[in-house]
Formats: structure tokens, C-alpha cells, sequence
């Protein structure tokens, strides 16, 4: 039953429309094998009276896209074999027969439907020399040889349209595929940069609300310190800018890289937050892709404690071995709630995302006092584009 299902399937290919730009053609072809075929075996007018249906199913193929394959078969070969079978003359009209052949098999999806058409055209010159004129010497195998020449010409045009057609649609998938790819990176590096300054500021200027009556240096220093971090934020979203208009390298750069693990983690004391690190010496030295994604998680997790949690102590861990890179930070004071699903929680998504992109994983989640972050980074990624 497999070869019914399969012939059902073929029957049921749609035919592919005539297209506007190829009326021309049809037109233009067919008048001129009429001309060429009154001028070589010339005619009576009823001859040509007779074969003008056939010159009519070319200019109505062209004019009417959806017109039936079989129809248009059937005006040419019925035509044609009226008209020669007649008396013998204008015998190079077979010539439409054979252009129909390779029109019909081009257009056709279907190799059944496609296939009866050349059976049926190849048997009319038989039909013409051998049953209606045998005595006008006709000779009907070149006729029907070029009728099957040119159904493998159009089966040959089909399966090269059918290609053309499906390399266009996996460049538009390809496409829409790197467009995608790019927002999501873009509203990554936007959520870094803005996720982690909004949360170092916003806790300088609550140390500095808490300390203002108290002690007026340590609020304007707290202040100063959020001023400095809003103006390294200032260049950092400029030199942001300036990377995407020229190439994707620049904005690794300006974010920095595993030589700054040691410097974010001091930046978050400085903005208040309880912090026990515990950096591998390795990690200064780790280049490449995951030497950025490291500082961007570790970013995101830190400015996710400050966000939601500033008063909770942090444990940052980074160790690094042969095989992985491995980061930690766990905040510990007061629970962790599950996330809202009603939020869109990007920097989760965007941790897992760049985790995932080198090979790694990334476990994230709501502890009985906090929350944990646990990245994991393959070593083999450390050679590589940043």
C-alpha cells in the first residue's frame, strides 16, 4: 500500500502558476513555429483555421495562471493532430506538441499527470503517420523522441526550480534565524550594562539616604561613588553603541572580561553589599568567550542580589580545573522567592543563554534562604572568539 499512498501524494502536488513574464514567450513561440511551418509546408487557410486553437492554448496558458495542465494538453495535441492529420501539411506544427511536453513536464509537480500528457503527445505523430495519413510518408519517431526529449528537459527545469525555491526559503529562515539572534544579544548587553549600573547606583544612594543624617562624609561619599558609577555607565553604553555599529567584538571589550571578576566584586562592596569571594588565581587569565560570559554571569547574579536582596550575605566562588569553569554565588538571609511568572526574568534568560552558547549549563533557583546561581563552563570553550 506504500506505492498507493505515495501516487496519491504526487497526484495531489499543486502545479506551479504561470507567471506574467513568461506570456511572451508562449506567444511569441508559438506564432513563430505556425509561421516557420506554413513557410516549409505550406497550408490552406483551413489549415490554418484548424490549427489556431492550438496558438490560442498558448496565449490563454500565459494569460490564465491556473489553467489546467490537462486543458492545455489537450487544445495543442488535439488541434495539431486535426490539422496535419488532415492532408499532411504545415507538419512542423508538431512542433507545438513538443513545446507544450516540456512546458507542461516544467510546470507539472505531479510525475503522474505529467507523464500521461507525454504518452499521449508521443502518440500523435504515431497516430498522424501510421492510422490517419500513412501515405503522405511521415515519419513519426523523431516527433515522438523530441517529445521525450523535452519531457526530460522540463522534468530537469522542475527539480532546478524546486531547489532554487527551497534554498530561497532557508535564506529567509537563516535570516529571520540571524535577525533574532541579534535582537536577543542586543537585549542582552542592554540588560547587563543597564541591570547591573541601575543596581550599583540604587544601592549607593540607599547607603547615602541611610547615612544622611549621621554622617554627612560617608552619604557624600556613597553619592560620589554613584555619580562615578553612572558616568562609567555613561561611557560603557557609548562604547556599547559605538561596537554595534561597527562589529560585534567591541561591546566584549568594553564590558570586560575575567581580569575584572575581582574589581566587580569590589565595586559591589563598595555600593554595601556583605560579600565572601573566592576567586581561583587562573581566573585573571582566562581568555576568550568565556572569560566574558563568566564576568557577564557573575554581573547579572550580583546585580540580582542587589535588586532583590541587598541585605542578604553573598558567597562568590569561581574555581577553575582542566575540564570546567565553575561560578557560584549564593546569597544567604532572607528566602528566595520562586519567580513571578508574570515577569520576564531576561537576566535569567540571558545567564542561560550565554552559558549554553559555549557548551556549558547554568542552574539558577530560590534556596531556603536566598538564591543559588551555579554556572558551569566546558574548558574547550576557552579557545575561541570572545
Amino acid at each position: 500500500m506504500d506505492w498507493w499512498r505515495r501516487w496519491r501524494a504526487d497526484l495531489g502536488q499543486p502545479e506551479a502558476p504561470t507567471n506574467r513574464d513568461q506570456l511572451g514567450f508562449l506567444v511569441v513561440g508559438a506564432l513563430a513555429i505556425t509561421a516557420i511551418a506554413q513557410l516549409t509546408d505550406a497550408g490552406s487557410p483551413l489549415d490554418l483555421l484548424l490549427v489556431a486553437p492550438a496558438v490560442v492554448a498558448f496565449v490563454l496558458r500565459g494569460l490564465l495562471p491556473r489553467m489546467p495542465a490537462e486543458v492545455f494538453a489537450a487544445a495543442v495535441v488535439g488541434s495539431v493532430t486535426v490539422t496535419v492529420g488532415r492532408d499532411g501539411d504545415l507538419e512542423a506544427a508538431q512542433f507545438l506538441i513538443v513545446v507544450m511536453v516540456l512546458y507542461v513536464s516544467w510546470h507539472l509537480r505531479t510525475l503522474t499527470r505529467a507523464g500521461v500528457i507525454l504518452v499521449v503527445s508521443a502518440a500523435a505523430p504515431w497516430l498522424i503517420a501510421r492510422v490517419l495519413i500513412p501515405e503522405a510518408g511521415i515519419a513519426w519517431t523523431p516527433w515522438s523522441s523530441a517529445c521525450g526529449f523535452t519531457f526530460l528537459l522540463g522534468r530537469e527545469l522542475r527539480n532546478q526550480q524546486d531547489l532554487i525555491d527551497q534554498l530561497e526559503q532557508a535564506r529567509g529562515a537563516l535570516a529571520e534565524q540571524a535577525v533574532a539572534e541579534e535582537r536577543r544579544r542586543i537585549a542582552r548587553e542592554l540588560h547587563d550594562l543597564a541591570g547591573h549600573t541601575l543596581a550599583a547606583m540604587v544601592l549607593h544612594v540607599t547607603g547615602a539616604r541611610h547615612v544622611l543624617r549621621r554622617d554627612l562624609d560617608e552619604a557624600e561619599r556613597a553619592l560620589l561613588d554613584a555619580e562615578t558609577v553612572g558616568r562609567s555607565s555613561l561611557d560603557q553604553i557609548r562604547a556599547t553603541v559605538a561596537a554595534l555599529r561597527t562589529h560585534e567584538r567591541g561591546t566584549d571589550r568594553a564590558q570586560g572580561g575575567s581580569a575584572d571578576i575581582a574589581e566587580l566584586v569590589d565595586e559591589y562592596r563598595r555600593a554595601g553589599l556583605v560579600v565572601e569571594a573566592t576567586v581561583a588565581q587562573p581566573v585573571a587569565d582566562l581568555p576568550g568567550a568565556v572569560g566574558t560570559a563568566l564576568h557577564r554571569i557573575a554581573r547579572e547574579a550580583l546585580a540580582n542580589v542587589a535588586r532583590h536582596a541587598p541585605a542578604n550575605r553573598v558567597e562568590f566562588a569561581v574555581a577553575v580545573d582542566e575540564r570546567e569553569v565553575r561560578l557560584v554565588v549564593v546569597d544567604r538571609g532572607r528566602p528566595g522567592a520562586p519567580p513571578d511568572p508574570n515577569e520576564g526574568h531576561f537576566g535569567l534568560v540571558g545567564m542561560r543563554e550565554r552559558a549554553r552558547a559555549l557548551g556549558g549549563e547554568l542552574e539558577a533557583g530560590p534556596t531556603s534562604d536566598g538564591w543559588r546561581v551555579d554556572a558551569r563552563l566546558p574548558a574547550a570553550a576557552l579557545i575561541g572568539p570572545p
